[in-house]
């Protein structure tokens, strides 16, 4: 097994399955892709992924916005973080947290419609009838949720649609281009790049 950064883990295919269910049945939140297609599939500019610095490493981060997880799990980031993101995402609120001087997530709205995934390869139950799901990496958008990420700046990911049927899933928050540009700008650090979804009318 190989990480390339915290957030991101390579597991052998023969331990692959063995890996994830373990990881499921100890409550860990992941995402389970394939790397198969690359970097050759285009992505949208307009919502993403972020794979944000776990809170153990928050104090080596240079002065300026802060932007992070705690150890519970929760998003959290300083008041510079929460000053730049508040005009482009205004239905978005943040309490303070249990770290000083930090605010945590504490209410973003969630996208109209779930994820939608053309290749489905496994999926693991979680409690409260959720699932994490293992598919080919594409993950698309509606005009729904495009509409929506633009107008709230960031979303909730609360399931994805295959073949018809919806799978809830563990909760993701999605984040929208313009928020994603301004924490570029004030040189925010994440620990891996943008997963960007991509723009195609899945409304059919």
């Amino acid at each position: 097994m190989v990480a390339s950064d915290p957030e991101e883990w390579r597991i052998p295919d023969e331990v692959f399955d063995e890996m994830v269910d373990t990881l499921v049945g100890r409550g860990y939140q992941l995402r389970v892709t394939s790397p198969s297609l690359g970097k050759e599939v285009p992505r949208v500019e307009q919502a993403a992924y972020l794979c944000l610095v776990p809170e153990w490493q928050v104090d080596d981060l240079p002065p300026g916005p802060k932007l992070t997880y705690a150890e519970d799990g929760k998003i959290i980031g300083n008041q510079d973080l929460v000053a730049a993101v508040a005009p482009l995402a205004p239905d978005v609120q943040w309490s303070p947290s249990d770290r000083e001087e930090f605010w945590e997530l504490s209410y973003a709205p969630d996208l109209p419609d779930p994820i939608e995934i053309r290749s489905l390869f496994k999926k693991w139950r979680r409690s409260g009838g959720k699932w994490v799901v293992s598919h080919d990496g594409r993950e698309y958008f509606t005009n729904a949720n495009a509409h929506a990420i633009a107008v709230n700046g960031m979303a909730w990911m609360t399931g994805y649609r295959h073949g018809g049927k919806i799978l809830l899933s563990p909760p993701t928050l999605i984040w929208g281009g313009a928020v994603i540009d301004a924490l570029v700008s004030r040189g925010i650090q994440f620990s891996g790049s943008p997963v960007y979804y991509l723009c195609e009318s899945c409304d059919r």
